[in-house]
């Protein structure tokens, strides 16, 4: 099992993957007032989509996790 991360500018987007395909997903929108404070905001969605995750599957099965951000050009 792995973790993959989505930290996009306008969302995050947190889900549980095997092999095949995505067990779980916790996927946020953010707000006006969460980018207002956007670390904050980053830090209390991957905790709480990581606690979620980690009700369906144990941390010892999860064998990698995975970020992927935005970057500039």
């Amino acid at each position: 099992m792995n973790i993959g991360i989505d930290l996009g500018g306008s969302h995050i987007a947190i889900g549980l993957v095997n092999k095949e395909k995505i067990l779980y997903k916790y996927e946020k929108i953010f707000t006006k007032e969460d980018k207002e404070n956007i670390k904050q905001t980053i830090k209390k969605y991957i905790s709480e989509g990581i606690e979620n995750i980690l009700k369906i599957e144990k941390l010892e099965n999860i064998e990698m996790v995975g970020v992927s951000v935005p970057r500039k050009n």
